[in-house]
Formats: structure tokens, sequence, C-alpha cells
């Protein structure tokens, strides 16, 4: 396949970069005839090493397998080296519009190459819109010839790994760069995948070419064998044992913080919130190793009623304001509370106070007041309800040392009885009504000494109701190593009604239901050490779930939740038993992987009448993407109710026109329907405009023949025997033709 093919190739950020000291690039060879450098000698080199090819071989391996545009004539090259690795980094450019760059690296001693990253600036004008030409299917197929082509040696040793999650295109919004879908096929060894190691491979969807890719293959990394290892069952186990789910509350997230979410019962992990096993051992692995691809809320002030004003006619909204404002203590009061709650050490004056919302506590104001000392370098900062002037946080911030080791002289077990004793003191009733949750060690920047050594430690109780853990409610306290003072401390604590947990499904069915989506795997991870950050990271093998880490389960239904309580929509490659050989294959497959068609019981039904709901959740789901929508029957109504609120808001259903949701949908419905969609409904309501030449044109309202005219003018649907046939019913397979038409315009 060729590398240019087309000229609508736009910014695509370059995918190649290396984090090593550059040496001066040897004069092994000279550069093609038109080069503009000169290239300088390298350092004597150990004979025992491996000898660098010279750049001008370089040139020729990397022209044998990526065809360098002709109209790129500028060229540079660099050579790096480090750990006795080196690499050629080959450049080719232009500077006239529109600018355009190419990058290939290759390894120095085998001559493979690394990387290729591509880029071209959109001539003026360029624009793209609707579903590009190539679908994710087509180019995976790309991607998989074009990394064999590349790395024909390390692409059969490599799995697909999907990541889709967050690669929301968008079909109908226009846009001035192509689509480019990119794959990751990861290395393997003895079958086990290997944590940050294999190969990126990017392609323009709208023309099908190889937009970029690398590879990150590092051939001496040291991997253990897997002889003896824990078995896939025997990891299940200690999973359930010690690491699974437990039932807890959570509030769901709003848009607007002062609007209260759902309390909801979830099923979370338990603390720390990860499972890493490794798989040679037996044993958990703690948090001071991190593996990154799966351990990876501002105040508003107020007008103060203390502040005098002329009268003024005010809104509801602003009266509103008034009446809550007047329900707050004064800043003077709140300074007051602050400093008999908390010992304020002599010479610290009051440097700010400020009135704020909790960040994830609905309806909550808060006054701030900040205190510092006279050469400004500590800083001391409490937080009472506005309300009711009750403490509800306090920081001391101290200056240290980042080089100097702290001297311990409290263990975590008695920072943790400090702590609970220190609740307990401030809060004796509501101690009672919680469990203690977690402790961590708190370590800085002196671990770069090599010793790592706490500072501090971080602890957390978590609220129980109805003996359901609330960790979002509880205590947080933070307790100085070095003198066993708490020098942090906060409540969270919600007045709200909690729901009963006696209709949940079970722990035992949400730790199935959670590994049957997201099952153990055993891989080679990428540990990286959390703290002494001299120390080289490592491959471990382990197993962990499949998937990102923090999934919630509905306790009620066991499905699968984000963090605004909504199911999570997943989207992938379904297969449809009734579809093959069908003309409308292809356009029900593209459909279906990106979540706009579903079908049922592994059927898509393609020659069955289409609904009216049906129709309007396809076009609603494509123009409105990155939403979610239900699509199963619920306590509010018939599923397509939030789907028909939605096209009217998008204008999909325009004024006086709605079809029936359980009903079927005509051509001229769908044609009316389609054209709204993509927003020219405006311009084909003008039907005087607008000539419909068909044998049954009589037969189209005229109010609706700018539609008809529209449809058929582009090409979304066809006429049928010399006639455009308005009141015939649509298929299932036709109205996913219809939509893949229209996004493509």
């Amino acid at each position: 396949m060729g590398f240019l093919k087309g000229s609508r190739l736009a910014a695509c950020t370059l995918a190649a970069a290396l984090a090593v000291a550059p040496l001066p690039p040897p004069a092994i060879g000279a550069p093609p005839a038109g080069a503009s450098e000169k290239i300088a000698a390298v350092p004597d080199r150990d004979p025992a090493k491996t000898a660098v090819i010279s750049l001008e071989k370089a040139i020729v391996l990397a022209r044998e397998k990526v065809p360098v545009p002709a109209d790129l004539e500028t060229f540079k090259s660099e050579y790096y080296e480090n750990n006795g690795k080196g690499k050629w980094v080959l450049r080719w450019s232009r500077k006239e519009a529109p600018e355009a760059n190419m990058q290939v690296t290759l390894d120095s001693g085998s001559g493979e190459i690394d990387g290729v990253s591509f880029y071209r600036s959109s001539p003026p004008g360029a624009h793209f819109s609707g579903l590009p030409a190539y679908s994710r299917d087509q180019c995976l197929k790309l991607a998989g010839e074009e990394a064999a082509r590349l790395f024909p040696d390390r692409f059969p040793g490599t799995v697909l790994v999907e990541r889709r999650d967050g690669n929301v295109i968008p079909l109908v919004r226009g846009r001035d760069y192509p689509v480019v879908y990119d794959f990751y096929f990861q290395r393997t060894y003895q079958g086990i995948p290997v944590a940050e190691q294999g190969i990126n491979i990017g392609i323009n969807a709208e023309n099908g070419e190889l937009m970029r890719c690398d590879s990150n293959w590092d051939t001496g990394i040291k991997l253990p064998s897997p002889e003896g290892r824990v078995s896939p069952d025997q990891a299940r186990n200690i999973f359930l044992e010690k690491a699974g789910y437990e039932l807890t509350y959570f509030m769901a997230g709003r848009e607007d913080p002062d609007v209260p979410g759902e309390l909801k019962l979830v099923y979370r992990q338990r603390p720390p919130g990860r499972f890493v096993l490794n798989a040679l051992t037996g044993e958990m692995m703690d948090k001071s190793v991190i593996f990154y691809d799966q351990d990876m809320g501002l105040g508003g002030g107020e007008g103060m009623n203390y502040l005098k004003s002329e009268k003024a006619a005010l809104t509801p909204a602003e009266n509103s304001a008034v009446e809550e404002n007047r329900q707050f203590i004064t800043p003077d009061k709140a300074q007051e509370i602050a400093s008999g709650a908390v010992e304020i050490p002599e010479g610290y004056i009051v440097s700010g106070r400020s009135l704020e919302r909790r960040f994830n506590v609905p309806g909550s104001r808060v006054w701030s007041i900040s205190f510092k000392d006279s050469g400004g370098k500590n800083y001391i900062r409490v937080s009472v309800d506005a309300r009711s002037g009750e403490l509800i946080s306090f920081s001391m911030d101290e200056p240290w040392d980042a080089t100097r080791e702290p001297q311990v002289k409290f263990s975590e077990e008695e920072a943790g009885k400090i702590a609970g004793g220190f609740i307990k003191k401030m809060q004796p009733a509501r101690f009672g009504q919680s469990v203690f949750r977690e402790s961590e060690p708190d370590v800085g920047p002196w671990v770069k000494m090599g010793s790592i050594v706490p500072g501090s430690y971080s602890i957390q109780y978590a609220r129980v109701v109805n003996g359901v853990v609330f960790p979002e409610n509880g205590f947080r306290v933070r307790v100085d190593s070095t003198t066993g003072k708490v020098t942090y401390y906060q409540i969270t604590w919600w007045e709200t009604s909690f729901p009963g947990a006696g209709s949940v499904i079970g722990e035992a069915a949400a730790n199935e239901r959670y590994l049957a989506d997201h099952p153990l795997k055993l891989e080679y991870g990428m540990g990286h050490q959390r703290w002494g950050m001299e120390k080289e990271p490592g491959h471990y093998l382990v197993y962990r779930p499949g998937g990102a880490s923090g999934v919630m389960l509905d306790a009620l239904t066991g499905e699968e939740i984000d963090y605004r309580g909504n199911p999570v929509v997943k989207k992938g490659s379904p297969s449809f038993s009734d579809i093959s050989g069908h003309p409308a294959e292809g356009d029900i497959m593209l459909l279906a992987g990106e979540g706009i068609v579903t079908g049922e019981g592994g059927k898509f039904r393609p020659d069955d009448p289409v609904t009216g709901a049906e129709e309007v959740a396809m076009l609603v789901k494509a123009y409105d993407r990155g939403r979610y929508y239900p699509v199963a029957v619920t306590g509010d109504g018939p599923w397509y109710n939030t789907i028909f609120e939605r096209a009217m808001a998008m204008g999909i259903l325009d004024s006086g026109f709605t079809v029936s949701p359980e009903g079927g949908v005509s051509r001229v419905q769908m044609s009316r329907l389609g054209v709204n969609a993509a927003g020219w409904g405006k311009l084909a309501r003008v039907h005087g405009i607008f000539r419909l030449d068909t044998a049954d044109s009589s037969a189209v309202p005229a109010e609706l023949r700018g539609y008809a005219a529209a449809a058929l003018g582009m090409g979304l649907i066809n006429t049928e025997k010399g006639g455009f046939a308005p009141d015939r019913a649509v298929t299932r397979s036709e109205a996913a033709t219809f939509l893949v038409k229209l996004l493509k315009q």
C-alpha cells in the first residue's frame, strides 16, 4: 500500500520522542544529494559493541519500507545513543504551504525501524465531516498489514489490545483534521503479554494510509520465567478472599454542585482499590510499586448580610440567594469559632477569609479562615460550616527541607491510634458510626537520597449506615511522624436519607459479575517504584483484572455504572447471525461498531420494518455523540421517551411532526427525519424551490417535497420504478444504509 495517495492529510501530533542524550552524528556515509547538513564524526566505539550502520544505509532502509513523499525536499538527521543503544533519526520536511514533515527512527545496530510519524498541514479550505471512507475494522486490517511490513520480526509475537473507550469520532461535526484510528499490538513472551512493549499503528480513515507508527520493544529487559506461577483458579480465589467487591453507598455526580445526586447502593473494590497479584509468590503487591495503566473539585464568593445596600426590586432567584445568605454566620463569628477550635500560635495573623462551596457536598457553604505567621512561612487554614459553625477541617502547612530525612518517632500503628483518639474527641457520636478504612505513609522528595521514610501518615475513617460503608463520608486525618501532631483534619457528613440494602444482588454475585466482564489476566506488568525514583522500573509476572480500575456495579442490577450513575455503554464489534451476505451488512456493522444500532439475541432482523423509536434513536445517537441513552424500559416510562425529547431539542422532530414510536416509518418520513438531523430542514421546508421529478410526485405532499427532493438529490434514497414511493415502510437495513449515506455527506 502506498504511503501517500491523496492530498487531504491534515495535522497530526508527531508520535516519536526520544528521551536520550544526543551525541554528534557519525560520519559513516554521506547524505543524499541536496541534503542540507554536514555529518560530524563519532567518538571511538568499543569494537565489542555492535557496529553502527552508516547514514546512507539508514536512509536506504527507511525508504525501502516507508516511501517518502517527493515534495519533502529538506532532509536532516541526528544520532542518539543511550546505554549503548543507538538510534538514527531521519527527518524530511517542506516549509512551503502546506507544511509537511516525516520522521523515521531506526535502530543503528540492526537497522530496524522503531517509529514513523507523518504530518501535513491542511491546505486552505480543507474540511472533513461525516463518516470517513474507511471503517474501523477496515483500518484494523490495514494496520496489521503495515505492522507486519514494518516490523516483520516483531509483529508475529503480538496480540491486539482493544483501546476503544473514549475514542468518539466526530461523525457529524465539521473538522479540519482527518479521523485517525490507532491500534496497539502488544508484545508477548511465551504467550504472556508484556506491558509497555509493542507496536502502535495509526491509520488515516479518510484515505486508508499509514499516518503514524512506533514500537517500544526493549530486547534487553529481563522477564522472569513463568514456571511455577499461581494458577488462574488460585488467583481468582485470592481475589475473592482478599480484594473482592463490597457493598457501599455512593452519591452520583451532577453538573450543578448544589443539586444532590442520587444516593445509590453500589459494589466497589475494597481498599486499596486495585488488585495486582505477584503470580510467582501468590502475594498481593502493595502500593510501593505502581502500574500506570491501572493505577491512574472552586469556591465562589457570596454577598454578605453585613453589607448594606440600597433597596431595589430583586428577582425571585436573587431573593432566594439573599434569604439563603441570611442563614450564614458572619465572617467575624466564623473567625472566632476557628480560633477557638484550633490552637493558633502566638504571632499568627488572619491573612484571608472566604465563603466557599465544598466540592462534592451539595448545597454546602463553609467559611475558610487563613492564618499566617509574621514571616509568611507557616500557614494554618480552618474551615467551619457557614450555617452551623461546626468545624469542618483544618490544615497546618509548615516548611520542610526536601533533602532532609524525617526523624520518625511514631509508627504507622501509633499514628492510627492518635488519629482515632483525635476523631473520637472531636466527634464522639459520629466516631461510633465510623470504621477504620485505610492508612498510608506520606513520603516526600527525600526518597531520592535512598531512604523510604514517611514524613506523616494519612488515615481515613469511613461512615457506616445500615451496616453499609460510605467511603465518601467520614474523617480524614494526617499525623506527623516526628511529633505525633495532627496536622490535617476533615469531616464529611451528609444529612440525607439512605436506602436500605434489602434488595441487593449480594457480594458473591457482584464479584462474579465483575470477573465475568473483567477476568484476571496473566501478564508481565511494568512496575514503577513509587518511592525511590533512582530505581529503574521492572517487569513483574502478575495477575490483574482487565480494563480500567475503579469499576462500580449497581447493587440492585449488577450493571456497570459511571460516576453519574448511568450504565456504562460498551462499544464493541457485535456479531449478528442474520446479516451475512446481506447488501447492507457493511453498513449495519459500521453503525453497530459505533454503538448506533443494536440487535437482540444475536440477530439484527434486517428485513423487519424499522419502528419510529428505532429510527429516531439511530439519528439521535449518530448526531449527539458521547451521550448515554437508555435502551430498556424503566420505571419512568418507555425507553424512547428520553430519545424523543432529545430529538425535539435537536430539531430532528420539528414543529408539528412526529412518528409513532412503535409503528412503522415511511420513506418520506425517514427523509424528513434525516434531512432535519443533518441540519438542512430549514431549507427543505422552503418546498417551492425544489423540483421532484418522479412519476408519483403528486403523491408527495407539497410541504414534504423539499425533503423528498433533497434525499433523492444527495443519493440518500433511490427511486423505485421511477417513483418515490413515499408511503412504503422502511426496513431496518434500509434505515441503516440511509444513515450511513447521510453521515458521509
